[in-house]
């Protein structure tokens, strides 16, 4: 509240509270709240890898001697929520000011002026009046079904609560896309869209030990709008919502072990998925340029991952694995490789998203349709209460192999190595550094440019950035 009063906002909102306190159910609480973070690629010898042209790979390739870049940005949210004196009902309107380069594009440049503002959340959040436990939101929402599933904004109707003392649900309605945006009127136009239902539950069933289960269809039916298309640079379903048909079911759990072992804590967590239904309507592109003859597709996809860990004072230590399926066969008419719907992951510096998170490889836990297996050691180490430092090694390679320049295949991509360093001089502002470096495996070859292809990875990769990021 607070920051809400030193805000040019709050004078309004007293006002606009005055007027309607005449009315029977009024707004009686308000709170303003905001992320502001401003990020610094300080140093990159492979501009073209981070550039953000992708969701799971990227067109552009790594050259001999790449150029270098070093840029800032910043990605500004702010959210007010409004709400009765007992939360019975809250509403929430979050806008964003994102990717925004020091010195570039719209609003960076000398004056700032610029149309950057897009609005990020829209919601309104009540409790069923027999029970205020159980919550129905609806409208644009933060999203999450899994992690590595589906975890972004959208837009629809979510009902979550207790079920019993010790278990929760959470039941989804959301559409992601829908025919009525297009403007030239077809059979399909009216309900037909991309519809996902969704039923978490998670429960503590016993001190130690929590699980979880979910279940995800997704049904489409956009396939007279025209045909679409997908490629091993965009696989995820958002990128095929539109202009295709699929009918597919996600199915998932998870578990989450800590026991006290002397003065240390373990830990043991673990995520299940398989995914099964047909998506048609489709031309699929892979990293070979060979266009796929097939329109119609039988997905069959898993993905795996486990961590496990042990807390000893002020360290932690985590070990991760992990397994997304790939295919192996990109001209048969099936789909092997697992595919997200709409998720952001940063667990690789390097291959995933990072403190620059509008320009990365990929936003997937998979690479192309390729997969991805991840084996990962990470150190975390608090100094004190203000100052943390991390370090991790990968090694990351594809499910599957791919063609090299000299016709073999390999699928090992190389030993990542980095670290990070956070500074928290108060609970609200953190001041961050970071560095990785990519020793590349042959697999590489396969992402530089062919003047380099020859069956050798070429080019190593590093990544220095930063951030000073404030909460409130």
């Amino acid at each position: 509240m607070k920051a809400l009063k030193r805000t040019k906002l709050y004078p309004a909102i007293v006002l606009a509270h005055a007027t309607l306190a005449s009315t029977a159910v009024h707004a009686a609480k308000y709170e303003f709240h905001g992320d502001m973070n401003n990020r610094f690629q300080a140093y990159s010898n492979q501009r073209d890898w981070f550039n953000g042209s992708g969701l799971t790979g990227k067109e552009g390739a790594l050259k001999d001697d790449g150029k270098t870049e070093n840029f800032g940005e910043l990605k500004y949210r702010f959210w007010f929520e409004a709400a009765t004196n007992n939360d019975e009902v809250r509403g929430v309107y979050a806008t964003e000011i994102g990717g925004i380069r020091y010195g570039e594009g719209s609003g960076g440049d000398f004056s700032g002026d610029g149309t950057n503002v897009e609005t990020r959340w829209a919601y309104v959040d009540f409790g069923v009046p027999s029970n205020l436990d159980h919550r129905i939101k609806m409208g644009l929402q933060p999203i999450t079904v899994d992690k590595h599933l589906w975890n972004e904004t959208a837009t629809g109707v979510m009902a979550k609560g207790p079920l019993t003392a010790a278990w929760d649900y959470q039941f989804l309605w959301g559409r992601g896309d829908s025919s009525n945006e297009n403007a030239a009127e077809s059979d399909d136009d009216g309900f037909d869209g991309a519809d996902n239902f969704a039923l978490n539950l998670n429960g503590q069933v016993s001190p130690g030990l929590n699980i979880g289960g979910f279940l995800l269809y997704q049904v489409n039916d956009q396939i007279s709008e025209g045909t679409g298309s997908i490629d091993s640079i965009g696989y995820e379903l958002k990128a095929i919502a539109d202009n295709s048909k699929y009918d597919v079911t996600n199915v998932g759990g998870t578990f989450d072990f800590r026991s006290a072992v002397d003065d240390s804590e373990f830990f043991l967590k673990g995520t299940a998925i398989y995914q099964t239904g047909t998506i048609e309507g489709v031309n699929f592109t892979p990293l070979s340029g060979a266009t796929n003859p097939n329109d119609s597709y039988d997905l069959g996809a898993y993905f795996l991952r486990g961590d496990i860990g042990i807390d000893i004072g002020a360290t932690t230590f985590t070990y991760t694995l992990w397994y997304s399926s790939g295919d192996d066969d990109a001209t048969d008419d099936n789909f092997d490789a697992f595919i997200a719907t709409d998720v952001d992951i940063n667990e690789s510096m390097i291959f995933q998203e990072n403190f620059t998170d509008d320009d990365y490889f990929a936003e997937t836990a998979y690479l192309l349709d390729k997969g991805y297996l991840m084996n990962k050691f990470q150190v975390d180490h608090k100094l004190s209460h203000q100052v943390t430092i991390s370090g991790i090694a990968i090694y990351n390679a594809l499910a599957e192999d791919v063609t090299l320049g000299d016709g073999s295949e390999d699928n090992s991509l190389g030993f990542e190595f980095g670290g990070r360093l956070t500074y928290k001089p108060n609970q609200n502002l953190e001041i961050a550094a970071e560095a990785a470096y990519l020793v590349a495996d042959d697999a590489m070859d396969a992402f530089e440019e062919a003047a380099i292809q020859d069956g050798d990875a070429d080019e190593n990769i590093t990544h220095i950035a930063g951030r000073v990021r404030y909460k409130f």
